[in-house]
């Protein structure tokens, strides 16, 4: 595990830590799967998924990312090398079932994923719920900065998809759209203001409209 234990003691910035299969991309940001398969099949192995205590520290004490966010990611992150190289569901589902313990949004956003993947939509919807109504921001440590849980904004966009496509409710549609939207969602802000527009989930409001169609396109302007 030397080369994950060396980008998050030394290399990773506060930007690389939600990235998904953090610290085993190629100089052009692609995936090694060789790597992959040595550094997180030997931390399923012998840590069980677990990332060691003197690595976590080192890591939060340099870029400021609480400890147990960094160990849930090391889970998460566990549960998708089993997902996508082993194509074993029923690891990746214990892996996020631990990080689930710890309180993990992610965990509980890549359970609605899976769920979906298997055509279950209550269940994927149930997970999702609970991973969008999580915190939004992260507190790091010793500053007065918050930083995004993206996988909080990812799973309030999805579980408002999911309620507009198989349950046609637009009402919760809305609702989970809404939070995507304030939490700077690009796709958020540009349905909500579609919904205004058509009153769609909620009642018209051409003011609104404009200003979630306003948002979204300030927020597309700011990626350029």
């Amino acid at each position: 595990m030397e080369v994950l234990n060396n980008w998050l003691s030394n290399k990773c910035s506060l930007q690389d830590i939600n990235k998904y299969f953090f610290g085993i991309r190629d100089k052009n940001n692609n995936l090694n799967y060789k790597l992959m398969e040595r550094e997180y099949g030997y931390l399923s192995f012998r840590y069980n998924g677990i990332i060691p205590k003197e690595i976590l520290e080192k890591c939060s004490n340099r870029i400021g990312i609480p400890m147990d966010y960094l160990l849930n990611r090391g889970l998460c992150e566990t549960a998708l090398f089993h997902l996508k190289l082993k194509n074993d569901n029923k690891m990746a589902k214990r892996y996020y079932r631990k990080a689930i313990k710890f309180n993990s949004a992610e965990a509980l956003f890549g359970m609605s994923l899976l769920y979906c993947e298997e055509n279950n939509i209550e269940k994927a919807i149930k997970y999702g719920e609970k991973s969008a109504l999580e915190p939004p921001m992260i507190k790091l440590i010793n500053q007065d900065k918050l930083y995004p849980n993206y996988r909080v904004h990812e799973a309030q966009y999805q579980t408002g998809h999911l309620y507009a496509k198989f349950k046609k409710d637009f009402t919760k549609c809305f609702c989970f759209y809404l939070l995507s939207a304030e939490s700077g969602n690009i796709r958020g802000n540009y349905l909500i203001s579609c919904m205004y527009k058509k009153g769609v989930g909620c009642e018209k409001n051409e003011e609104f409209s404009k200003k979630y169609l306003l948002k979204a396109t300030s927020l597309v302007k700011c990626k350029c």
